[in-house]
């Protein structure tokens, strides 16, 4: 005859399942949300591109050299007008945060590290949404002949993470007609703009795409480590797989 598990057994078994359990689901649940994430950044990369095709199609001049003879509201509404739904949906700017930038944003954002981000790169243009959930935000338009704008995305909006390198991402529209996210090398950047301002959004590196970042600048290349799915700290790993946590 079977012997039968007594209490004490079964409440050890109990308790072994519930340890490894408390291990496993929480790098699980991360792992799926990485994943849903990269997959939202490589179908609205892709998306972006369309944009820029389509806008020189139609217009035969780069979105960039267009947006340069516009205000920032006016290149974002028209921006946003090749999405479904594409609306306004905060007007706020970097003005609007003069005692306290980060209290008056639409919703908290942080860098990669869990810091809250006092500030944000695209702050010029108020916050656009779209019917897919994406949430856009944008600087101001660039100078005739360079490149730009810059313009940020936060892939599933105000849900999070609401986190730089995770589901917020900064790209730029080029002279020849592209989108490329920051971080990539592209042959109409400049060292410097006319203004004299450094093209540091394009470097990259670890200090570009950090943990430890204290402020969004260092976290604008995680948008080309995360397409080219590449940890900047070691590039035979992976970054949503290795990095991002």
């Amino acid at each position: 005859m079977r012997k039968a598990f007594t209490m004490s057994e079964v409440l050890l078994t109990l308790g072994i399942i519930g340890v490894v359990a408390s291990l496993t689901l929480p790098n699980l649940a991360s792992g799926i949300q990485n994943k849903v994430l990269q997959t939202r950044l490589k179908r609205t990369y892709s998306e972006l591109n369309q944009i820029a095709t389509q806008f020189y199609a139609e217009n035969e001049i780069s979105f960039s050299e267009w947006a340069s003879r516009q205000s920032v509201n006016d290149y974002a509404r028209k921006f946003m007008s090749y999405f479904n739904g594409g609306r306004q949906v905060s007007t706020y700017t970097y003005a609007d945060g003069d005692a306290d930038v980060s209290a008056k944003m639409p919703y908290v954002i942080r860098n990669l590290g869990g810091i809250r981000s006092s500030t944000i790169i695209c702050d010029d243009g108020g916050f656009w949404a779209n019917n897919s959930g994406e949430l856009f935000f944008f600087n101001n338009p660039p100078l005739s002949g360079e490149n730009g704008p810059v313009f940020c995305v936060d892939l599933n909006g105000m849900q999070r993470p609401n986190t730089w390198g995770k589901d917020i991402f900064v790209f730029q529209f080029t002279q020849d007609g592209l989108v490329i996210p920051m971080g990539q090398e592209h042959k109409t950047n400049p060292k410097e703009n006319a203004m004299g301002w450094e093209q540091q959004f394009f470097f990259t590196g670890q200090e570009r795409c950090s943990p430890y970042a204290d402020h969004p600048e260092k976290n604008v290349a995680c948008a080309f480590y995360a397409l080219q799915d590449v940890n900047p700290k070691n590039e035979k790993q992976s970054y949503w797989g290795d990095f991002v946590r």
